[in-house]
């Protein structure tokens, strides 16, 4: 098995209940279902993963866990929704490096190469790698100063781990909400 990114080890190595099912749960959540903007927030001894789908989407956040747990009381949830409701969008943690690509990205590169290789036929490959390269660091700051707006405080998602890395989510709510209430994403 490959070794996980370098900036997540010392989050793995603190909370070893949540290691395999925040890993598991990371690369599902960016790569599979392809949310945005992760981050990676430690509250009330549990590693909380909060990001979105979509930039117009408001943050929301998710609580790996392995399927066995029994850590997880209704006061543990009680303190994650407290402490969700007192996080500001400001004061969030910074945005973790992305693990792959998105499918635009990628697309976007493949164009921009072949745009280059086009319009500049007399620059050397190092000078059109450092143009590509501006221009990838010109979207980073694009996509991050066009923050998002909001947090979900009122939604959890639980992410349920099995040792087949199965990851199944659940949302729970705070208090008691109708179907009608819970929109479908």
């Amino acid at each position: 098995m490959s070794r996980p990114p370098a900036f997540l080890v010392p989050i793995l190595e603190r909370y070893p209940l949540q290691a395999g099912p925040l890993l598991t749960s990371l690369y599902d959540i960016s790569l599979s279902v392809g949310w945005i903007d992760i981050r990676i927030l430690q509250l009330e001894g549990w590693v909380v993963l909060l990001g979105h789908r979509r930039k117009e989407d408001p943050v929301r956040a998710v609580v790996p866990t392995p399927i066995h747990t029994t850590s997880l009381h209704p006061s543990s949830l009680k303190s994650i929704f407290s402490q969700l409701s007192r996080l500001d969008i400001e004061n969030l943690p910074e945005i973790i490096p992305a693990l792959a690509p998105t499918l635009d990205e990628l697309r976007s590169r493949s164009n921009s190469k072949t745009n280059m290789g086009e319009s500049h036929p007399d620059l050397s490959k190092d000078e059109k790698d450092d143009e590509a390269e501006a221009g990838e660091n010109d979207r980073v700051v694009e996509k991050t100063s066009d923050s998002e707006s909001r947090i979900d405080r009122e939604t959890l998602y639980l992410a349920i781990v099995t040792p087949d890395s199965t990851v199944v989510y659940y949302k729970l709510s705070k208090g008691i909400k109708k179907p009608a209430d819970v929109p479908d994403e």
